[in-house]
């Protein structure tokens, strides 16, 4: 398989019916919060390996955290 990663983003107070593509993403966040989006990411990479269909497949950190907050912003992974 070959490697893909694209980052698409929608900005805060900016309306937008599509995300945008991003050039690089900042994380600002405290340790265990990392630890809560790597395990997301570890998770969901398994679940989309296990697949035998990934159209469609995608994961919200905001569903899958038991720590989720209002005010944080969602992240989305996307099976490729």
């Amino acid at each position: 398989m070959t490697p893909h990663l694209s980052l698409h983003c929608y900005l805060q107070d900016a309306p937008s019916d599509r995300p945008q593509r991003c050039s690089d993403v900042t994380l600002q966040a405290d340790p265990a919060t990392l630890r809560a989006i790597a395990h997301f990411l570890l998770a969901s990479a398994d679940e989309f390996d296990l697949a035998q269909e990934r159209a469609g497949m995608h994961a919200h950190l905001q569903d899958a955290w038991e720590g989720w907050q209002d005010d944080f912003p969602d992240l989305v992974v996307v099976a490729a």
